[in-house]
C-alpha cells in the first residue's frame, strides 16, 4: 500500500468504492465495521441519491444513523459510468471519559430482567418472550439504572404485540476503559416502537451503565460491557 491508500485505509470515516451495479469493489477498514450495520445496497443506493447530475463530486450535510454509527455528512464521487464512491463523515460518539464505576456491584443480570418485565407487566395488555444466553455470570452493573433503562425502553414499546427480550454476548467485540478490556453484552427490546420514544435521554441513561444505545426499525439494544 502506498501513503494515499494507507490513508483511506485507515481513515476513521467509511469509504467503499462501487462498480454500476453496486457491487462493493473496495472499502475501508471503518467500512467493514458499519456494513454489519447497513447492508452494502443501501449504501449504494444513498450514493446514487446524492450524486451530482453530472460527473465530479458532491458534498451532503444529512444526518444519518446506522445503528451504533451517526453522520452528518456525505461526499459522493464518480468521474465514468463505471464507478462511484462515497465517504460517510462519522459524528464522534459520546465518549466515556469518566466511567461509572463506584455504584457497580455484582448482580444476576437474569433475576434483573425478570424485575424489569414483572414491573413493565402490569400497565401492559400484551406479554414478552425471552430468548437469554444461560451463560452469563454475575456481572458488576448498577441494578437501579439498569431496571429503570430496561423499563424505559419497554414503554416505548406499543401494547400491540408481545415484546420480545433477547441477551447475548458480542462475539470478537470488546470496549476499553479505565485501562482494561470487557467483552460487551448486547441486551436487545423488540417491539412496535412508539414515535414519541425518548431516545437521546436512553443515550443518557446508558452512560450511566458505561453503555450505549443502538435503535433500529424493529428493536432498541442496550450495549454495555461485562464487568465480572
Amino acid at each position: 500500500m502506498d501513503f494515499y491508500e494507507k490513508w483511506l485505509e485507515y481513515d476513521y470515516n467509511p469509504w467503499i468504492l462501487f462498480d454500476s451495479n453496486g457491487r462493493v469493489k473496495t472499502l475501508n477498514q471503518e467500512a467493514q465495521f458499519l456494513l454489519a450495520e447497513v447492508t452494502a445496497s443501501e449504501v449504494f443506493e444513498l450514493a446514487v441519491t446524492y450524486a451530482n447530475q453530472s460527473y465530479g463530486f458532491k458534498t451532503t450535510m444529512i444526518d444519518l444513523e446506522f445503528g451504533k454509527y451517526e453522520f452528518f455528512g456525505i461526499m459522493v464521487g464518480y468521474e465514468d459510468n463505471e464507478n462511484i464512491a462515497i465517504r460517510l463523515y462519522q459524528r464522534p460518539p459520546e465518549r466515556i471519559s469518566e466511567p461509572h464505576l463506584q455504584k457497580l456491584s455484582s448482580h444476576n443480570i437474569y433475576t434483573l430482567i425478570n424485575l424489569a418485565i414483572s414491573t413493565s407487566s402490569i400497565n401492559r395488555k400484551h406479554g414478552f418472550t425471552t430468548t437469554l444466553d444461560p451463560a452469563f455470570p454475575e456481572i458488576k452493573i448498577d441494578p437501579e439504572v439498569f431496571v429503570k433503562i430496561l423499563n424505559d425502553i419497554i414503554a416505548c414499546m406499543e401494547d400491540s404485540d408481545t415484546v420480545d427480550i433477547q441477551l447475548s454476548l458480542k462475539t470478537g467485540e470488546t470496549i476499553k476503559f479505565d485501562g482494561k478490556r470487557h467483552p460487551i453484552f448486547q441486551l436487545s427490546i423488540y417491539g412496535n416502537l412508539k414515535p414519541e420514544c425518548n431516545i437521546p435521554l436512553l443515550k443518557k441513561l446508558a452512560t450511566k451503565l458505561n453503555g450505549y444505545i443502538v435503535k433500529k426499525a424493529d428493536h432498541i439494544s442496550i450495549e454495555a460491557p461485562l464487568i465480572v
